[in-house]
């Protein structure tokens, strides 16, 4: 697996545009509204995280599960396939990737038992058939297994985690300090050579090329680029948990299709952080059992390396990345979108973000997400046997539409 995101066949294949997600999306939008097919992307990722907490998986391979999922619906329609199916593939494909896999049978039984609990009865629970429809995945997928999550990125921008823990055994003021030590001598080396080659006081006259010295943008790209493990401010606990439970909930909406895991992870703090100073409570606060460094820390690391002292508050340290600041807002107004639809689709006073339902338009629940799916594969049937009347008329209902 790739250890580069920029070099990994996510970001060359998977990071996709608005216009390539509605193509995809085409078909299905024949036979439901965009409000409802949003609502299609909720039920299947609530599915896709109970059969997964049945399975007792770790949130990361849930995850990658609903990013496959999303990924072979960028390239087919839920109105050709058996999402339900698919949804299990994924689970199950997935446990394998991230190294907690389940056995084909206990997919296949926990998967009976969550749609049992929605009425659905569209799910063929015969291992053999999983196992066929996980060949059909890898290969609409790409054989593309390779998913970076933003969860790791958000425990790296916080300071949570050290990115150089076990790999770097000196710190970044003592690896600076050895190589302006070696750079000194290999000048002073060149120096002497030049003296010893030319006649005699030719060598104070003559230049001695830097051949083998860094510039300050080299140094200051290696140093920043290693990473300290400290952290570049000290983020609240209770904004870290909000911003955990935002990156959830953004695998609900297209954000792992669209936008880079660093972007999602930026876009959750924004939306943490927003919530944490409208309820009273400072981004920055005191340092916390989880926290890898402190800022005085970080403070006196960086003087001594002559870089900038990190950011003191929410606004400077967001503005410290160079990222697109539109591409940034999108993604945060692509998941604060999600809330609203979600609270009418699935009630829940525990919701972070939550805001109450509006009570404005066709109420549309689980159930009718259930029974909309059905409804779909058979229009789409009825189409494909009569492709003379495919997509006859959109002020035709499809239910009116006659069946054979």
């Amino acid at each position: 697996m790739s250890s580069n995101f920029y070099t990994s066949t996510h970001a060359k294949y998977w990071l996709l545009t608005r216009a390539e997600l509605h193509a995809s999306r085409e078909t299905d939008l024949r036979y439901a509204t965009p409000h409802q097919r949003y609502c299609l992307n909720i039920f299947f990722a609530s599915l896709i995280q109970k059969l997964g907490k049945r399975l007792l998986l770790r949130q990361t391979p849930i995850a990658t599960a609903v990013v496959y999922f999303r990924r072979f619906y960028a390239r087919n329609s839920i109105c050709e396939t058996n999402p339900y199916l698919v949804l299990a593939a994924c689970i199950f494909v997935a446990a394998k990737v991230e190294e907690t896999p389940v056995h084909i049978k206990s997919v296949v039984a926990e998967a009976k038992v969550v749609f049992g609990e929605h009425n659905i009865k569209m799910f063929p629970a015969e291992p053999s058939k999983l196992g066929e429809m996980e060949f059909y995945l890898l290969e609409d997928i790409c054989f593309c297994l390779v998913v970076f999550h933003p969860y790791r990125a958000l425990v790296n921008i916080c300071g949570r985690e050290p990115a150089d823990a076990g790999r770097f055994p000196k710190t970044r003021a003592e690896e600076d300090a050895d190589v302006r030590r070696k750079e000194a001598e290999a000048a002073r080396k060149r120096s002497d050579e030049a003296k010893a080659k030319g006649p005699p006081g030719s060598a104070a006259r003559m230049p001695v090329e830097d051949e083998g010295g860094e510039g300050e943008a080299e140094r200051i790209r290696r140093l920043m680029g290693r990473g300290s493990g400290e952290g570049l401010m000290e983020v609240e606990e209770g904004a870290l948990q909000i911003a955990w439970f935002v990156i959830n909930d953004s695998f609900r909406t297209d954000a792992p299709l669209l936008y880079p895991p660093y972007i999602v992870a930026l876009a959750a703090l924004y939306i943490a952080f927003t919530l944490t100073s409208s309820s009273g409570t400072s981004a920055r606060s005191t340092r916390s059992s989880t926290q890898v460094g402190t800022i005085t820390q970080a403070i006196e690391s960086n003087a001594a390396l002559g870089l900038p002292p990190p950011p003191s508050g929410a606004a400077e340290f967001l503005a410290s990345f160079q990222v697109s600041l539109p591409t940034l807002f999108a993604c945060v107004q692509d998941i604060t979108c999600l809330y609203p639809i979600w609270e009418a689709f699935e009630p829940s006073p525990t919701r972070p973000g939550q805001q109450p339902a509006q009570g404005k338009g066709p109420k549309f629940t689980p159930e009718d997400a259930e029974a909309l799916v059905r409804r779909m594969i058979e229009e789409r049937m009825v189409d494909l046997g009569h492709p003379d009347d495919a997509g006859a008329g959109a002020e035709e209902p499809p239910k009116k539409r006659l069946r054979t």
